[in-house]
């Protein structure tokens, strides 16, 4: 979107690239189910789910995040980027202060736990399972 972006600004054509959390909408309910358990996925998808189940819990209304885009394409002040929904801001402002080794390694923890707690001191979420 970067690159479109300076491709298509000489001819008065502006990009905008909308960078959302997490948004309520009806695809959660779909793809509820958990994949395979015991695969080599397994943390992946579980860490995964519980990022999701807590951002189902505190999701932006879809008319928000849809605010955010008729303003993005209106606006007399316009700028490349936008966030919304919960968790943009969190997710990619900590993201942007990682280097991509730390980023990698964030994956690399064998413990669910020691992962949250990294998960939490990194980006200011607890996403840890409730229940």
């Amino acid at each position: 979107s970067e690159g479109l972006a300076q491709e298509l600004a000489p001819f008065g054509i502006r990009v905008v690239i909308i960078e959302p959390g997490v948004t309520r909408s009806s695809i959660f309910a779909k793809n509820i189910d958990a994949p395979n358990q015991s695969g080599a996925y397994d943390a992946h998808y579980r860490r995964l789910f519980a990022f999701y189940a807590e951002g189902i819990a505190k999701a932006t209304p879809a008319e928000d995040a849809a605010a955010t885009i008729l303003e993005s394409i209106t606006t007399d002040e316009p700028r490349l980027r936008w966030r919304c929904s919960w968790g943009a801001d969190e997710l990619i402002t900590a993201r942007e202060a990682m280097s991509d080794e730390e980023w990698v390694e964030l994956g690399n923890h064998h413990d669910d736990d020691a992962y949250y707690d990294a998960f939490e001191e990194r980006f200011g979420l607890d996403i840890r399972p409730k229940g």
